[in-house]
């Protein structure tokens, strides 16, 4: 199946190319999947590097970059590289190299290494990272599932519960009816049964993901909910069920991982569920105050 192309019309954003490579993961072979993890991990990476330094980074021939491009329905990898390319060029480079300037010039030291330094480093390139890649049609198709639902389930455990919470705070704060799946006391079983197709599941995980919420999107599936969820960019059986994906890349340091571009990806969505709402008033208000001004 690796030789065949998976897709009859190639993607013509990186945003859909990265959606693609997730649902059509498993049908890759090993080789190929290799270079589909590589478009989720590294897009800058892909942006930057020659094609043959991405493949020696992999350990694959070239020619396994170019069947990749084929079943993604591409002629070339270098068109794959040209998207890329086009959405990083913005992406302020200046600011970067200061910083590994920085770090090449400091002075040699005894003491502990300023990790807290390192770790905001990381997250500055995270949230410029996300700022590129996010899309607005993707916010805007995930305002309108949550604002159109009757009732909102929000789950995340372990890390991802703090996300899953401050989803729920913000939410609330622009009239979307949302609340926390019970993973307490045994109660996540019942808990599943509140939901329905007229409501929508917004789900917090990533890799390796928790068997609870294994069993929540097991179940979303089952019941047909429509599912929004935050994760990372690690190819999931689950992705090609969801509804909007957003595959965030959190910085990292020493295998401690951030979790400020998901707050971000989450106040980016409350702030558009809240400018569609008005944008949808407006007209109504319009009317009222035209029959106000009528003689």
């Amino acid at each position: 199946m690796a030789n065949r192309t998976v897709l009859n019309k190639a993607p013509g954003t990186v945003d859909a190319l990265r959606q693609a490579a997730q649902q059509h993961y498993a049908a890759l072979s090993p080789r190929l999947q290799q270079v589909a993890e590589l478009l989720l991990r590294d897009p800058q990476a892909i942006a930057t590097d020659s094609s043959r330094d991405l493949a020696q980074t992999l350990g694959l021939p070239p020619a396994t970059l170019t069947r990749f491009a084929k079943v993604m329905g591409y002629a070339t990898f270098k068109e794959i590289q040209a998207l890329y390319k086009q959405q990083y060029v913005n992406l302020p480079r200046d600011y970067l190299e200061r910083i590994k300037r920085a770090e090449a010039s400091g002075p040699a030291s005894t003491e502990q290494p300023a990790l807290y330094l390192d770790f905001a480093h990381a997250v500055q390139q995270s949230l410029q990272a996300t700022a590129l890649e996010i899309s607005q049609s993707k916010l805007r198709e995930a305002a309108d599932l949550l604002r159109g639902a009757r009732e909102v389930w929000i789950h995340g455990v372990r890390r991802a519960y703090p996300v899953a919470l401050y989803l729920q705070y913000l939410l609330l704060k622009v009239g979307v009816p949302a609340s926390q799946l019970d993973t307490s006391g045994g109660l996540l079983e019942p808990s599943l049964g509140r939901m329905h197709p007229q409501g929508v599941l917004l789900v917090v995980t990533y890799s390796p993901h928790a068997a609870e919420t294994e069993q929540v999107l097991e179940k979303a599936l089952q019941l047909q909910v429509p599912t929004i969820a935050f994760s990372d960019p690690v190819p999931s059986s689950h992705a090609k069920h969801m509804r909007v994906l957003f595959a965030i890349r959190e910085g990292e340091v020493m295998g401690f991982r951030a979790l400020s571009s998901s707050m971000y990806v989450a106040q980016a969505l409350a702030l558009q569920i809240a400018q569609d709402s008005l944008a949808a008033k407006a007209p109504t208000r319009a009317r009222v105050a035209g029959k106000r001004n009528a003689p």
